[in-house]
């Protein structure tokens, strides 16, 4: 081979556009299988995900809202440790997630537990534990004992006396009191 080839010139300009090209399009179809990864994904998926990570959230419901890190992610359960102390939220009731920082380490694995509202309830009327919740679309915070857990809702007693009967669906968060 000759020093100075125009033909080495030449193939080392080939091979370098190429392989330029292919990691342009590989980099395209990570970004591509990112994306299908991302639009099948739920709430709950990305509560699990918020929960490995560690990461510190808002939760949004209503005019209300509580900030911490979320401590259990299963079903349509995120526990989040608040300011207000631990906080069942109902991923299922309309809540806003939002990621207020990432965190560098920490997070937790998924662990078993209740994955509904409804068992979730359920733990804390066997335990005896009061609870206060909150449903954002009635603008109501009644607290109290748990006087029965239905189908599709929970009675609770208030100091009152009265009963509230709340739809699951309509309760965002539940706090144990």
């Amino acid at each position: 081979m000759i020093e100075g080839d125009p033909l080495d010139d030449l193939g080392r300009e080939l091979r370098d556009r190429v392989g330029h090209e292919m990691r342009l399009e590989a980099e395209m179809v990570e970004k591509d299988a990112e994306s299908v990864q991302q639009r099948r994904r739920t709430l709950a998926d990305l509560a699990i995900e918020l929960l490995s990570r560690g990461d510190t959230v808002t939760v949004i419901a209503g005019d209300r809202s509580i900030r911490g890190k979320v401590t259990y992610a299963r079903g349509e359960i995120a526990t989040v440790e608040a300011g207000i102390g631990t906080v069942d939220v109902h991923l299922a009731a309309g809540v806003v997630l939002r990621v207020d920082e990432r965190a560098t380490d920490g997070g937790a694995p998924p662990r078993s537990g209740s994955d509904t509202l409804r068992a979730r309830i359920f733990e804390h009327e066997m335990a005896g534990t009061a609870i206060e919740l909150w449903a954002p679309l009635h603008e109501i915070e009644p607290s109290g004992s748990i006087a029965a857990v239905g189908r599709d809702h929970v009675i609770v007693l208030d100091q009152d006396g009265r009963e509230w009967a709340v739809p699951f669906l309509d309760i965002a968060w539940i706090r144990a009191i």
